[in-house]
C-alpha cells in the first residue's frame, strides 16, 4: 500500500470508529481496541524497520486518541460530537502526512525536529484529557487518585517525547509532572468550570514544556502570559 493512502484510510477508519461509538457505547472497549490497532498498523506501515525505535511515539499517539475519545464521550450535543470528531480526524490525517515525510527521510532519523509539528497534537490531547477528568470529578465524583494517575501518566510520556529534543533536561520531565500535579490540585479546589480548569492546566503544561526546549530564553514572557490569561479566565468565570 502506498504510504500516502495511510493518511486517508487511517483517519477514515478512526472517524468510522467514533461514529459507531456514538450509537453503540456498549462496544467501547473493542472499538477503542480497534482504533489502537489502526494506529499501530499505520505506524508500522509508515516506519517499517524503525517501528520499535519509535515505540514512545506510538504510545503517545494512542494516549492522545484515548483522550479524544473520552472528551467526545462527555459531549452531550450530537452536532458538537460529529463536528469535533471530523476536525479531529483531519488533524490525524495531517499527523500521518508529517510522519510519512519524516520516516521517508531515513537519513534524518536522529533529527527530532518533526516534533515541532506534533507538539500541538500533544497539547490538544492534554486539554481534552484535563477537561474531561475535571468534568468527571465534578459530575460523577471520580476518585481523585484515579484522576491523578490518568492525568500524570500521559503527561509524563508527552512531556518526555517533547523534552528529549533538548540536551540537559534528562530529569526535567519529573519536575514537570510534579508541578502539573500541584497546579491541578489547586484548580480542583477553585470554583471554576472544567473547561476553564482544563485550559489553565494546559497553558501551565505548555509553559513548562516549551520553556525547557527554548532553554528558558523567554521564561519571564511566558510566565507573564500564563498569569495574564489565567487571571482573565478566572475573572470571566466569576463574573459569569
Amino acid at each position: 500500500m502506498p504510504k500516502f493512502f495511510i493518511a486517508i484510510i487511517s483517519p477514515l477508519l478512526l472517524l468510522t470508529d467514533f461514529w459507531i461509538f456514538f450509537y453503540w457505547q456498549r462496544g467501547l472497549a473493542w472499538l477503542a481496541g480497534l482504533a489502537i490497532l489502526v494506529i499501530l498498523m499505520s505506524g508500522r506501515l509508515l516506519s517499517r524497520r524503525y517501528f520499535l525505535q519509535a515505540k514512545t511515539l506510538w504510545l503517545n499517539l494512542i494516549l492522545v486518541y484515548l483522550s479524544q475519545l473520552l472528551f467526545l464521550l462527555l459531549i452531550s450535543s450530537n452536532t458538537a460530537r460529529y463536528g469535533l470528531s471530523f476536525l479531529i480526524v483531519v488533524l490525524w490525517a495531517l499527523i500521518w502526512l508529517i510522519l510519512k515525510r519524516y520516516f521517508g527521510n531515513q537519513i534524518d532519523w536522529g533529527n527530532k525536529e518533526y516534533l515541532a509539528s506534533l507538539k500541538f497534537f500533544y497539547y490538544l490531547g492534554f486539554w481534552f484529557l484535563a477537561s474531561s477528568l475535571y468534568s468527571l470529578l465534578i459530575f460523577i465524583n471520580l476518585p481523585l487518585l484515579w484522576a491523578a494517575v490518568a492525568l500524570l501518566i500521559p503527561s509524563f510520556f508527552w512531556a518526555k517525547e517533547i523534552i528529549k529534543t533538548s540536551a540537559g533536561h534528562k530529569y526535567y520531565v519529573w519536575l514537570v509532572v510534579f508541578l502539573i500535579f500541584q497546579v491541578a490540585a489547586i484548580l480542583y479546589l477553585l470554583p471554576v468550570s472544567f473547561y476553564v480548569a482544563g485550559t489553565i492546566l494546559t497553558l501551565w503544561f505548555y509553559f513548562l514544556v516549551d520553556n525547557s526546549i527554548g532553554g528558558l530564553k523567554h521564561f519571564k514572557l511566558y510566565l507573564g502570559l500564563f498569569y495574564l490569561v489565567s487571571l482573565f479566565l478566572l475573572i470571566s468565570t466569576f463574573i459569569y
